[in-house]
């Protein structure tokens, strides 16, 4: 049959079939903006399975197979870690969206303007934009090596990223999160084919479990990775799930997704369980993995030392080329697509972050049509120094995972600040500079003239560079916290007239805010008490009813957990306990 860029026709037909199908549901979607909350919000109308698909394609990456699948094939079943390291704090999230879903705002910076004030808005703001260029760029380029290899390098990874653009930026700057979440519904789906497809293929191809087991041992098929691995050391899980449940609310999609819900419950099923999927998903990337060592160990001990990493990561694509037929190949590079079309999101939270953020402190005036149409101009130019990085930087890889690590430095100030009164701008500003130089310290040590000045300082400047990884997130979340709550208490509070409509927001569900209005006009508050609201201003004596009475007395301003909150957040960890069972469950299906 003949071939066109290193793909059979019927390949081809696939690609243009599920191209076709994406941007029509694209533009289709697109039909329903006309508003600025429409455009970053999806209009706060998504429900369940909408969301639970966009927080599956918005957290699962193209590239996460492939590390997933490689590392299974280097230390066995236990590399599964590589990403089940979160999977402890997947069902705290039942928890967070409520709380991310009742500040009513757009972006993840407004929360900063209304607790803290511009100042630390603005530093926000800039990290998130960061943030979201340079993984808009990883995203486009890991997706198109993928391609460049799937058609054996006829179509080259420059190509492959400027195409993967111009497809998903029309209909996203058209329709914004109502058509990124649309086509994350189709795309979720084929996620879940291209990830569960090739277990059983691979099984039949080398003859069962029985096989597998036969072929490579039993320790081979642990659950826990092997002696010295970070992902099996319980402390290293522990420090990365605080670290993740800590900087998740700091991410500036999280507000974007909780926010598009049309209830908390949508928000909370979709956050919860649309993670659960890929956790789920995960299993069957690591089965992937061992099947693939079996079909290609040669590669692997032909493999240099240096390289073994390299190689063992592109047995994910080879299991395709060899387990699938014709029009397989094809459907694995829709399935890609899939996996990159997470940066569709990240376009729009990214201009949501830029207009609401920025536009509309330079242009207070704008009208609603005006700054959805700059949200649209600033998600293609983000798009745009997106590609040039995809295109000309090397070190994508370290600047993503630096802008990660800034972004989480937020996190402290999230928390405290959504929970206790204390929390004031002075001692945000101090955490903030705490967690800066707990991570260049265990980075790159105390500078020289410090070290000089005493040998003390030259000791811990020698200690620091050696710390672990865990204890390293450990010292970094204490300073910070501990900074944070010291110098709040210290310098002197927030007024009520500020602290009071943030608190009442959290306390009333979404829903019920003309039950906890204030009698008051809403021209009485100031601005920033105001966002997100529509012109309703919530009274705090009212809403504090809905808080726990005791922390009331300490400072803390936590909600009464409702019946669904408990019985929800004991079946997220049901659910947990289901996952390991099952992955346990299978690794002695050979015995």
């Amino acid at each position: 049959m003949d071939t066109i860029l290193g793909l059979k026709l019927v390949d081809l037909a696939v690609i243009v079939g599920y191209f076709a199908l994406v941007m029509a549901i694209g533009f289709w979607a697109s039909t329903k903006v006309h508003t600025d909350e429409d455009f970053f919000l999806g209009g706060r109308r998504f429900g369940k399975g909408l969301l639970v698909m966009h927080w599956l394609c918005t957290g699962t990456h193209s590239e996460m197979a492939v590390q997933v699948s490689g590392a299974c094939a280097r230390v066995g079943l236990g590399g599964i870690w590589y990403q089940w390291m979160m999977l402890f704090s997947t069902p705290f999230y039942w928890l967070i969206a409520p709380i991310v879903r009742r500040l009513r705002v757009i972006t993840t910076g407004e929360v900063f303007r209304i607790r803290y004030g511009r100042g630390l808005e603005l530093v926000y703001s800039i990290v998130a934009l960061g943030y979201v260029v340079f993984s808009i760029a990883l995203l486009l380029r890991g997706a198109g090596a993928a391609i460049a290899g799937a058609t054996g390098g006829a179509l080259a990874t420059n190509h492959s990223v400027i195409a993967l653009s111009i497809l998903f930026s029309t209909y996203v700057m058209a329709g914004g999160l109502m058509a990124a979440a649309y086509t994350d519904f189709l795309q979720g789906v084929m996620l879940i084919v291209l990830s569960v497809i090739l277990v059983p293929v691979g099984l039949v191809k080398i003859g069962g479990m029985a096989a597998l087991e036969a072929e490579l041992g039993a320790e081979r098929l642990a659950v826990t990775a092997p002696q010295g691995a970070p992902e099996g050391d319980a402390m290293f899980v522990l420090a990365m799930s605080l670290l993740g449940l800590v900087g998740i609310v700091a991410q500036p999609h999280v507000m974007t997704a909780n926010g598009s819900g049309k209830s908390e419950t949508e928000a909370r099923v979709g956050m919860c369980y649309g993670n659960f999927i890929k956790r789920f998903l995960t299993i069957a990337w690591a089965f992937t993995g061992l099947i693939a060592l079996v079909l290609f160990h040669e590669a692997m001990e032909e493999a240099e030392p240096e390289k073994v990493v390299a190689v063992s990561e592109t047995l994910f694509g080879r299991s395709i080329r060899e387990l699938l037929g014709d029009g397989w190949r094809g459907l694995m590079i829709a399935c890609i697509i899939a996996g990159v079309t997470s940066a569709e999101t990240i376009m729009v939270v990214g201009s949501g972050v830029f207009t609401r953020n920025f536009f509309v402190h330079f242009a207070p005036r704008a009208d609603e049509r005006m700054r959805l149409w700059v949200g649209r101009g600033s998600s293609g130019g983000m798009l745009l120094v997106g590609i040039l990085l995809a295109l000309g930087a090397e070190s994508i890889t370290e600047l993503l995972n630096a802008s990660y690590k800034l972004i989480g430095l937020m996190g402290p100030i999230f928390w405290l600040g959504v929970t206790w009164r204390r929390a004031n701008p002075a001692g945000a500003w101090c955490s903030l500079a705490a967690g800066l130089g707990v991570w260049m310290t265990t980075a790159q040590g105390l500078p020289d003239w410090l070290g000089a000045l005493h040998p003390f300082f030259l000791q811990i400047s020698q200690h620091a560079t050696t710390l672990s990884r865990p204890m390293e997130i450990l010292i970094m979340l204490g300073a910070q916290f501990g900074l944070l709550a010291v110098v709040s208490l210290l310098t002197r509070p927030q007024p009520r007239e500020r602290l009071d409509p943030f608190f009442a927001r959290l306390h009333v569900p979404v829903g019920r805010e003309e039950e906890f209005a204030a009698v008051l006009p809403a021209e009485s508050f100031h601005e920033e008490a105001m966002l997100g609201l529509h012109g309703v201003s919530l009274d705090y004596e009212k809403a504090s009813q809905l808080a726990s009475p005791r922390l009331q007395r300490l400072g803390f301003e936590i909600p009464r957990l409702s019946f669904s909150d408990c019985a929800g957040f004991a079946g997220a960890w049901a659910t947990v306990a289901g996952l390991i069972a099952l992955l346990v469950w299978l690794s002695a299906l050979g015995r």
